[in-house]
């Protein structure tokens, strides 16, 4: 019998993705969303799965969409702190509240409970450590500095301390790195996939802060791919475990990324403005962690999601529609 995954958030950027993966590992899905964004990146497997279109934070809904499920992959919430701040309390309800309402759920002994989760964190919570620490590890002390930030760790303190209540749950926690590239659902808000669409459309865009800010950078497919791996590790080398999803050699400051952008757009004119110092992460996430413990490693670099985003944005004639392909413009409720 096929295992059964729930996959909340699952017609978002990362969700889309991850129910590719899940089919092709022959999974059998079922997606709860709210379709902020609508449902056009599940139309092209929507005969291959169970949607349901429900509010995570609403336990009647999640009860139903749990019941028979082996396992979620929780993605659904309000990603992004300009998102987060359009509406702080619709920010916490889908960010920290629906989490405990989530396993809660999975583990009520009259319900049908349902073992495993995946929860994706963000590697946010660490904050700036520019200067304290050269490589930031799973064990690296964490300091929030914005709204979603300091929810992902407080969803991640609640998951935490439900399973050392409940000897039956068993969470893995995924802490993503910056993502870019294409998917089903895409995002154009995402520095990498911006400098890309920009360049295409207006002929070029502006580097602010001297384009020194590193960024620790993740192909979408690749943390689909990350999900659905954890998923199939056996359970001693997952349960209860933190991992960075990424890779060092996508580490790398934002003027490289705009070099990267010009290379394969040679037109694109790209301005740095003297706008003063931004945010310098300047430290690099180690994800040797998730590569020794369960022997996952990226398939993709920065360059290969460049090329992929130019290929799509033209193949589809992409224009950018902020409510579309953003997360901030959205009247959160």
């Amino acid at each position: 019998m096929k295992k059964r995954v729930l996959v909340t958030g699952g017609a978002g950027y990362i969700g889309s993705a991850t129910v590719e993966e899940l089919l092709d590992s022959d999974y059998e899905v079922t997606v709860l969303d709210s379709f902020y964004w609508g449902r056009h990146g599940l139309d092209h497997v929507a005969d291959k799965i169970k949607i349901i279109e429900g509010d995570m934070r609403s336990s009647r809904d999640l009860v139903y969409a749990l019941d028979g499920q082996d396992a979620v992959i929780h993605l659904g919430g309000i990603v992004g702190d300009p998102a987060c701040k359009i509406n702080l309390k619709a920010h916490h309800t889908c960010n920290v509240e629906c989490v405990s309402t989530l396993v809660n759920c999975m583990t009520d002994p009259d319900l049908h409970r349902v073992p495993e989760l995946i929860f994706a964190s963000s590697c946010s919570v660490y904050g700036n450590v520019k200067g304290m620490y050269d490589e930031v590890t799973e064990e690296t002390p964490t300091n929030p500095l914005s709204y979603y930030a300091a929810a992902k760790l407080r969803a991640e303190e609640i998951i935490a301390k439900k399973a050392e209540e409940v000897a039956a749950f068993h969470p893995t926690t995924l802490r993503l790195t910056t993502l870019f590239g294409w998917a089903p659902r895409q995002r154009i808000d995402l520095v990498t996939n911006m400098f890309v669409y920009k360049a295409i459309r207006d002929g070029g865009f502006s580097v602010f802060g001297g384009g020194h800010q590193y960024r620790s950078l993740v192909h979408v497919r690749d943390v689909a791919r990350a999900l659905v791996h954890t998923l199939n590790q056996p359970r001693y080398a997952r349960d209860r475990k933190i991992f960075h999803v990424g890779d060092e050699g996508n580490n790398m400051p934002i003027k490289d990324i705009a070099m990267l952008v010009k290379k394969h757009i040679p037109e694109a004119k790209i301005d740095f403005p003297d706008a003063g110092e931004a945010d310098r992460r300047d430290y690099s996430i180690s994800c040797a962690k998730i590569r020794a413990v369960l022997g996952f490693e990226i398939k993709y670099n920065v360059e290969d999601g460049i090329k992929d985003m130019i290929e799509n944005i033209n193949r589809t004639n992409l224009q950018f529609d902020p409510e579309i392909h953003g997360n901030a413009k959205h009247p959160y409720k």
